[in-house]
C-alpha cells in the first residue's frame, strides 16, 4: 500500500475513535458539573444587625462652627429614651467626636465635650463652636444601660471653616 493511504487509514482510524469516545461520554463536560465539582458551597449570609447613619454632615463636608449632627438607623433596633436597662433591640445615639469609641459590650463614659449621649430618643445633635479644621465623628448605638450595642457604626470626616 502506497504510504499516503496507510497514513490515511491510521488518520481516520483515530478521528473515528476520538468521535467514539466523545460520544460514548456524553460529549464535552457540562459547566454546571465542573463547577460543582470545584466550588465549595456558600456559606449563609449572616444575619443583618443593626447600623446608624450620620445623614448630616455628609463626608468631606466644610461646615460652620455650629454643626447639627442628623441621625438615622436601620435593622433590627428601636431608638428611644434611654431607660437605665439593657432591653435586646432598644437604644439611643452616642455620638464620639474627634475621640476614639469603645468595644461592644462596653459601658460608655459620661458625657463629655467630645462625647456625647443622645439619651432623649432625639436622632439630632448640635456641636457648638467647634474649632476651624477637620473633624471627625463616629456615631455609635447604646442600649438603655449606656453599653455600646454590637452593630454597624458610622464615621464622618468633615472640615469647620472660619
Amino acid at each position: 500500500m502506497p504510504r499516503s493511504i496507510v497514513m490515511s487509514r491510521y488518520s481516520f482510524t483515530a478521528l473515528a475513535l476520538g468521535a467514539f469516545a466523545l460520544a460514548a461520554c456524553g460529549g464535552e463536560p457540562k459547566p454546571a458539573d465542573t463547577a460543582a465539582a470545584v466550588s465549595p458551597t456558600p456559606a449563609a449570609a449572616p444575619a443583618a444587625g443593626p447600623e446608624v447613619l450620620i445623614t448630616s454632615p455628609k463626608e468631606g463636608d466644610s461646615t460652620g462652627t455650629d454643626v447639627t449632627v442628623t441621625l438615622s438607623k436601620s435593622g433590627p433596633v428601636t431608638i428611644e429614651k434611654a431607660a437605665g436597662t439593657k432591653a435586646e433591640g432598644v437604644g439611643h445615639y452616642h455620638l464620639f467626636l474627634d475621640t476614639a469609641t469603645v468595644a461592644d459590650g462596653t459601658i460608655i463614659p459620661p458625657a463629655t465635650a467630645h462625647m456625647v449621649h443622645i439619651g432623649t430618643g432625639d436622632s439630632t445633635y448640635t456641636f457648638k463652636g467647634l474649632t476651624p479644621g477637620a473633624h471627625q465623628i463616629i456615631a455609635v448605638i447604646g442600649y438603655g444601660d449606656h453599653s455600646a450595642m454590637a452593630g454597624k457604626r458610622d464615621t464622618v470626616n468633615f472640615v469647620v471653616k472660619k
